[in-house]
């Protein structure tokens, strides 16, 4: 006190109020804003050269997928699948596809959450790091009533987007979701192009070996799988609304993945970019559509 009343004398203070002004916290939601990768939307100013379909061309595949993210649930065949791998080799018209279904959905009002992976983007379109958090902000656009529970998370987990794409999912989207209600006769889709783009994420230091001295390398088909997982995750929970599409070339992860028995009931049949695909479906995943 005596700094405050330098050389001061018979000096008497009857009462002391004494405020501490500290840093605000912040919105937790614009934290999530900043962890996104804005590039990696379809209608993104990066993406404003991006391919789309000649409205004549890919006309079977993008109205066979459209259908099945539409009308789907009206099909008993296909109400449990839930996902669908649209596929084919370089240049074959995949972004395409999933770019003009997604300019579709939004025409329509069909809520579309989307992720377009590219190795020559921007630096968080090509790793996983911002594909949770660029997912559950769409989610929350979409469906407002996730707002504050999303924001809560965050609030509650200050390390949250230090952790795995699995405890992401869960705790920005799939928690959220089982605390709100969903009109289920509500249509929706989750497009994800390119992920045989998805590089590496690098991390500090190695994971260990069991022989001493050695070090492995984390792999891109290892980040690869974990999105497909994490995507089937997702599907197959009751409270996930949103049927996914996800696109990729033919690469050893995906077709072990799409083809394990384990999962064949619960994908739709893959769709085939081409001259004209034609998606196929499996039960509650739908078979891979070819691009020729």
């Amino acid at each position: 006190m005596t700094s405050f009343f330098t050389d001061a004398r018979n000096v008497s203070v009857n009462e002391l109020k004494v405020i501490t002004v500290s840093p605000s916290v912040g919105d937790p939601l614009n934290d999530l804003a900043s962890r996104i990768a804005p590039g990696a939307l379809h209608d993104s100013a990066e993406r404003c050269d991006a391919p789309k379909c000649h409205p004549e061309t890919r006309v079977a595949v993008q109205g066979e997928i459209y259908s099945w993210i539409v009308h789907g649930d009206l099909d008993p065949a296909q109400k449990m699948v839930k996902i669908q791998w649209v596929t084919g080799p370089a240049g074959t018209g995949k972004s395409a596809i999933m770019g003009s279904v997604a300019d579709t959905c939004k025409q329509d009002g069909v809520p579309a959450v989307t992720f377009f992976f590219s190795a020559s983007a921007s630096p968080d379109r090509r790793r996983k790091t911002a594909f949770i958090p660029t997912l559950a902000y769409q989610l929350a656009e979409h469906l407002p009533a996730l707002k504050d529970l999303v924001a809560q998370a965050i609030q509650d987990k200050p390390l949250l987007f230090t952790k795995n794409l699995r405890v992401q999912m869960e705790a920005l989207i799939l928690t959220p979701l089982r605390h709100v209600t969903v009109e289920s006769k509500q249509p929706g889709v989750v497009l994800v192009d390119g992920v045989d783009e998805c590089e590496v994420e690098q991390y500090a230091g190695s994971h260990a070996s069991p022989r001493a001295g050695e070090s492995i390398e984390r792999t891109k088909d290892e980040d690869q799988l974990e999105i497909l997982e994490v995507l089937r995750d997702a599907a197959l929970d009751p409270a996930f609304p949103f049927r996914i599409v996800i696109a990729s070339r033919p690469e050893r992860v995906f077709r072990e993945f799409f083809n394990n028995e384990s999962h064949k009931s619960w994908f739709a049949p893959p769709s085939r970019s081409g001259r004209e695909v034609q998606p196929q479906r499996r039960h509650p995943f739908v078979p891979p559509s070819e691009v020729q």
